[in-house]
């Protein structure tokens, strides 16, 4: 019930009084709340928070830590070896301790989740102890049992980084649920410290008024508020907003002066927010009145629309420049290429000088591919570091440190996480330590004709790796093409000196031509009855064929009926799927490598797992077959007899 004019004269100083009071209390109510959020944020959830990121961090180091164990041989003794164990020795237990106790004010439905990552991790700290227990030594990274066994853990999909990525997920859905009741508590604490504000200065303008209302005289008390927004709507119908806010009392009209200033205070920050829009800020905060507030609400969606405008504009203007850049590259590159295409060496530091400095790297260097016999290496043609050319004689094998590696897998190597003087052990440059390395083949039609590496202080960005893998391909075009002019040159002054000498044994090619046919003639009819005699052995006895690498690559029809195996499944068929792992390993399977690695054959008794699993022994002999060289080209297992 409103109270009238003449009630309030009467009553105005009883309700004061009454309205200390009770504002007193609403006070000491409000202060106890504010207590109460502000211990669980300081005690409870901020606490957790900041154990469940630092446990967070602590499994992603772990991963880093154990994948250095596994793919950088080294001694036992050393700094990250170290830092490992006392993360799964000390750091997690006392860090799963701490979280265990602070876990007891948790959300039942949050104390499950941290229980189950502890069993996760529990069991990926298995893992790392036995990774650690296999690879416990340096001489332990020579044995590829142990690698075979031990690497693919930590290749995408492996034991170890799926169960990783599992556990930061569900640490990261957890800390985003203490984050979530942190920001509630906090939005708890500032909507009470608000009410508090916003009570504290009604009970204040409610006290002023009161003490105004009781001095003035009834008609004083409704004509001037009366008047007052009278002119206040006259201005607003205007379209002016009101720059100060509207006085209000405590009865009928006080309660429309205060709907007004809601409404004022409204479109004033409607009116500010619509300025910093249209000046592109779109980060100031605003809140619409309430969710029926149709025109903030419309202000809010056209902010998104022109943030994301704005948003999708920045992005092209960077993929543009991003193109324009490669694309700019490419033409100054392709320009290059025609130039100097007689001299490898020019050429060559031409390339990498120019390579160098569009990517504001710091030093590269280019390998060409060399053949000599059996031998395949890569031979530092041109090397530019620091605006100047490098005089250095270095020859890599295929498969000899990252630039071995590279011209070995025919795949570009990008690395950055490059150890102190790691470059000058593994690379082909000097001994500087940069921040990446780049190793790209100049390869074409998958034939490769040499490397471009290079390193860089500053991390290279994944659009001018892309750049530098598609001027290497232009690069080994040029170079095939240099290569076969040199080559032609060379043959053209050979051909000349030759060309006497052919003409007097023309005569004699002559007489030895009926010889020549007679003999073709002779091998056609030996490769006609060689032919015969690989179908009768292929149809009556069983052997397959592997790589060098023992890759199986083909079973023939003997073979296959012998063990239920089918010639389809040769490449997909692992070697220890068809031989007894533990059976080789007890007879020495290194040994055996060594001996068909040097190109001699191993005879003996072996064990095979048929298609069904079941294990037949059997006598037979691995025959390595050579090449023009001497060298195995391949190998060949042949069954002699069955038992």
């Amino acid at each position: 019930m409103k109270f009238t004019i003449g009630r309030k004269l009467s009553l105005g100083f009883s309700i004061l009084i009454v309205f200390f009071l009770l504002s007193i209390a609403a006070s000491y109510v409000i202060t106890q709340h504010i207590k109460k959020i502000n211990f669980q944020n300081s005690t409870i959830y901020v606490p957790s928070m900041r154990e469940l990121m630092e446990f967070n961090n602590l499994i992603v180091e772990s991963e880093k830590l154990i994948g250095n164990w596994i793919f950088i041989q080294s001694y036992d003794d050393t700094s990250d070896k170290n830092k490992l164990r006392d993360i799964v020795n000390e750091d997690y237990p006392a860090l799963k301790q701490s979280l265990n106790e602070i876990a007891e004010n948790f959300r039942p439905e949050d104390r499950d989740s941290l229980s189950d990552i502890f069993v996760m991790v529990d069991e990926l700290f298995v893992t790392y102890n036995y990774v650690m227990n296999q690879l416990s030594n340096f001489e332990n990274y020579d044995d590829p049992m142990v690698l075979f066994e031990i690497r693919p853990m930590m290749e995408q999909g492996g034991e170890i980084v799926a169960s990783t990525e599992d556990i930061i997920q569900k640490l990261e859905s957890l800390i985003q649920n203490q984050q979530e009741l942190v920001n509630l508590g906090q939005v708890r604490l500032q909507n009470t410290l608000d009410n508090f504000t916003r009570m504290s200065f009604l009970i204040g303008v409610v006290l002023v008024i009161g003490g105004i209302i009781i001095s003035f005289i009834f008609i004083r008390i409704i004509s001037k508020p009366v008047i007052y927004l009278r002119d206040i709507l006259n201005v607003m119908g205007k379209g002016k907003i009101p720059e100060d806010d509207i006085k209000a009392g405590n009865d009928e009209i006080g309660d429309m002066g205060k709907a007004l200033n809601f409404l004022i205070d409204g479109l004033k920050e409607k009116a500010i927010f619509a300025r910093e829009i249209g000046q592109g800020n779109f980060e100031h905060n605003y809140k619409p009145l309430s969710d029926d507030d149709t025109l903030g609400l419309s202000l809010m969606e056209m902010r998104e629309s022109l943030r994301k405008a704005k948003e999708e504009e920045e992005n092209r203007k960077i993929e543009d420049k991003k193109r324009n850049w490669a694309t700019q590259g490419i033409a100054q590159f392709a320009d290059l290429l025609r130039q100097n295409n007689d001299n490898l060496k020019d050429l060559s530091f031409n390339i990498i000088k120019n390579m160098v400095n569009y990517l504001d790297a710091n030093q590269g260097g280019v390998f060409i591919l060399e053949d000599e016999g059996d031998e395949v290496y890569v031979e530092l043609a041109a090397c530019y570091a620091f605006e100047r050319r490098k005089f250095l004689q270095k020859k890599i094998m295929k498969g000899e440190g990252l630039v071995g590696t590279c011209l070995q897998e025919g795949e570009t190597i990008f690395i950055t996480e490059v150890p102190e003087n790691y470059i000058s052990i593994t690379s082909g440059l000097g001994d500087s330590n940069p921040r990446c390395i780049l190793i790209v083949p100049l390869k074409l039609n998958d034939e490769i004709f040499g490397v471009i590496e290079i390193a860089s202080f500053k991390v290279l960005d994944p659009y001018q790796i892309e750049f530098v893998e598609k001027v290497a391909e232009s690069i080994a075009s040029t170079i095939s093409s240099v290569k076969i002019n040199i080559r032609t040159t060379e043959l053209l002054h050979q051909s000349q000196e030759q060309s006497e000498e052919m003409r007097a044994q023309e005569e004699e090619m002559r007489q030895n031509m009926e010889e020549m046919h007679a003999t073709q003639e002779e091998m056609e009819r030996k490769e006609i009855e060689s032919q015969g005699f690989y179908d009768v052995v292929n149809s009556s006895v069983p052997f397959m064929e592997l790589s060098v690498d023992c890759n199986i690559k083909k079973l023939n029809p003997v073979f296959c009926e012998l063990t239920g195996f089918s010639e389809f499944q040769a490449d997909s068929l692992g070697f220890y799927q068809i031989f007894d792992k533990s059976f080789l390993e007890s007879n020495g399977f290194s040994d055996i490598q060594n001996s068909l690695s040097a190109g001699n054959p191993v005879d003996g008794a072996f064990k095979i797992t048929k298609n069904n699993g079941e294990l037949l022994t059997l006598k037979g002999g691995f025959k390595p077959i050579l090449n023009k060289y001497g060298a195995p080209s391949k190998i060949v297992f042949i069954v002699y007899e069955c038992k």
